[in-house]
């Protein structure tokens, strides 16, 4: 019997787009609400009165509505990756994709919330620009992790027929 070809990428896309969502819920339910570092604008438009406060919140919670179409979309294409006979299921690729969603997350909004546009920073003050620094090196951490785990996961196979709880993925 020839071996079915194995596919990566439907898994890869499913947990890259997780990974950005859950790293977006992180960061605005973390830093933005429970520890109240910053608002989505608090830069440019700072939290000092009630008005200033809402246009904060509305930003922070568009911020939120692209983090749940990001982890509703990631969901989507994991459940289709799951019909596939040829997606080969992998744990260690699967967390290293939500792994890389995470880390280019953090990449991308500290580069161009934090560093161009200035709308924000992790935790203003004295010390800004190394909680800027240590959020986007936290995220360049988290996308080489994930990319060794998915490098490491390429030798990973779940056979769709395996019997329920046989863990044959290496991990």
């Amino acid at each position: 019997m020839a071996k079915a070809a194995r596919h990566q990428g439907a898994i890869l896309a499913a947990g890259v787009l997780l990974g950005t969502g859950l790293g977006g819920f992180v960061d605005g339910i973390l830093l933005h609400q429970v520890l109240q570092w910053h608002g989505m604008l608090s830069s440019r438009l700072p939290p000092t009165d009630l008005v200033s406060m809402k246009i904060n919140m509305f930003w922070d919670g568009l911020f939120h509505a692209f983090t749940w179409v990001m982890t509703a979309l990631g969901v989507g294409l994991l459940w289709r990756a799951g019909q596939r006979p040829e997606v080969p299921w992998s744990t260690r690729t699967f967390v290293g994709a939500l792994a890389i969603g995470w880390g280019a997350f953090n990449v991308v909004e500290g580069l161009i919330d934090h560093q161009l546009l200035g709308v924000h920073h992790v935790r203003p003050g004295d010390s800004q620009l190394a909680w800027d620094v240590g959020f986007l090196v936290f995220g360049a951490f988290l996308v080489g992790a994930g990319r060794a785990l998915v490098r490491a996961g390429r030798e990973d196979v779940q056979p769709r027929g395996a019997a329920p709880g046989r863990i044959t993925d290496g991990s």
